[in-house]
Formats: C-alpha cells, structure tokens, sequence
C-alpha cells in the first residue's frame, strides 16, 4: 500500500447530489409494460382453438339434412318432380342418376345381346 500514490480528498462539485436524479431520470428512457399484450396474444390463440374444436362446422352435415328436409317436402307431396327438376341447375344429371337408383334391370335389358343386331 505504500507504493500507491496519494490522493488528496475529492471533493463533489456544490449542488451535484441535488441534481443526480434528476438528471439520470432525464437520461433513461421510461420502458414500457408489454406483458398484457403477451397475455392476451395467448388468450386469443387459446379462444381460437377452442372455437375450432367445440364448434366445428360440417358442410357434409348441413347437405345431409338439407337433403332429409327436401325428402320430406316430396313425401309430403308438397313438392312434385316437376319443381325438384326446376330448382336443379342440371336436371338431366338428376335424372340420370334416378333411373341408374331405380331401374336396375333396365341397363341389364338394355346391355341384352338381344338388342344388338346380330350379322348374317
């Protein structure tokens, strides 16, 4: 200890520590609170994924009872075929896919080697 040089008494300039905080305050930018906003990202994925599991939309369910609600109308004679094949944007295909449903043994008589003409 003897070998470091001696320092005479420091001494602050008048008025130093009254002015510090105020000066370091001026000097430090205030930081602002972003935990809520990472709380609520959070919340919103989680409110997300609950909406998509607990309240799936199935069109293929919606088709199927719109299909039974049409079914009814006809049994009910409410409906004719007429209006059914009025509604349809492509009727032909509806009726194609009746007689193929309901008449199976028409194609069997129409596939008949009997229909087809025979060479002499």
């Amino acid at each position: 200890m003897e070998n470091l040089p001696k320092f005479s008494e420091m001494k602050a300039p008048e008025g130093y520590f009254e002015t510090l905080p105020d000066s370091i305050f001026e000097k430090v930018q205030p930081q602002q609170n972003w935990g809520w906003v990472r709380w609520a990202a959070i919340f919103i994925v989680f409110i997300s994924i609950g909406a998509y599991f607990f309240y799936p939309t199935a069109p293929s369910n919606e088709l199927i009872a719109l299909e039974e609600e049409v079914n009814l109308y006809i049994d009910a004679n409410y409906w004719t075929a007429e209006d059914i094949l009025s509604m349809s944007d492509q009727p032909d295909l509806i009726l194609d896919e009746l007689i193929e449903e309901e008449m199976p043994i028409l194609e069997e008589f129409l596939n008949d080697e009997y229909l087809t003409p025979t060479e002499q």
